[in-house]
Parts: structure tokens; sequence; C-alpha cells
């Protein structure tokens, strides 16, 4: 069995729609809209296409992130790939716990390692953030909430590989 997680098409869709419909403030800033606030009082031209501009870039972001045909997450019979944590696939035998964690409306999945300098890449933000990482998450946190399967779809992948991993 080889399970991979995508990122939730719905999700970033519907955040690119937001972001165009936030896109009709700058609109009214501008006086493309007109408004009895930019008739009496003028408009505010560079203000309003900073903000259309700025939730332009904020849609293409979002649809860009749906389009997006790659998996983010790979369990497979060698062990798990997740492209944020690590370049490599990471063998079964490296983890030693797991846990989900409830932050707002997210679920992260964070899963401890046997040598957590091992594996993780080398990234500037990534590394200043990884002690913060293992005391709230584990050394590998993959935000589940927004992927393909969602949390219980990957406990599920991970238990069937590791089940010693889940007590009871």
């Amino acid at each position: 069995m080889v399970y991979e997680a995508f990122v939730a098409k719905k999700f970033f869709y519907i955040c690119a729609g937001l972001c165009i419909a936030l896109s009709a403030l700058g609109f009214l800033a501008t006086g493309v809209i007109p408004t009895r606030s930019t008739t009496v009082h003028g408009a505010e031209p560079l203000v309003g296409w900073s903000i259309v501009a700025a939730c332009f870039a904020g849609a293409a972001f979002f649809l860009m992130r749906a389009r997006d045909p790659k998996p983010h997450l790979r369990i497979s019979p060698e062990g798990l790939w997740y492209g944020r944590y690590a370049d490599v696939t990471i063998p079964w035998d490296q983890f030693v716990s797991v846990r989900l964690t409830r932050l707002y409306n997210q679920r992260i999945v964070g899963l401890n390692l046997v040598d957590p300098e091992a594996y993780p890449k080398d990234t500037p933000f990534g590394s200043g953030t990884s002690a913060l990482n293992r005391a709230t998450t584990g050394d590998v946190g993959i935000a589940a909430t927004h992927l393909s399967g969602g949390p219980q779809g990957l406990l599920q992948a991970i238990a069937y590989y590791r089940p010693d991993l889940f007590p009871g």
C-alpha cells in the first residue's frame, strides 16, 4: 500500500475566491466603484490599487496551490516522505512515537524520530523553528487538516506500517 496526500483543492479555490471578493475594497478606495465617501472626500488610488494588487496576488498564490498536482506526503513500505521536512524518505525504524495535536482549527500529526538531526532540510526558517516544533508537535509536524484524507487518513496509513506507535 502506498498512501499519497495532496492539497485539498476545494479549500484553496475558496481562498482564491475570497481574495477576489476582497479586492472590491480596493476598487471602492480607488473610486472605480463610486460611493458617497469617494465622491465627497475623493478617492485614494494608490491605496486602492495596492489593495487590488495584493488581493489578486493572493488569489494567484491560492490558485497555484490548488492546481499543484504533486503529492505533499507519501507513505510507503520504505517509510514516510514529507517534502517540507526532508528531501529523502525517512525509514519506519526511525520513528519512536506519534501524536495528534489540535491547534485552533488545525490538526497536526507529529512524529518523533530517533535522530531528528539526521533528516531535516537545511533551511533558515526550518532550523530556527525546529526546537519549537519538537516541543509542541514533534520532530516531523505534518499539518494534515488541508491534505486529502485529512488527519484520520494519515494516521490510518501510519498505523498500517507502524501499529506499535499507537498504544491500545
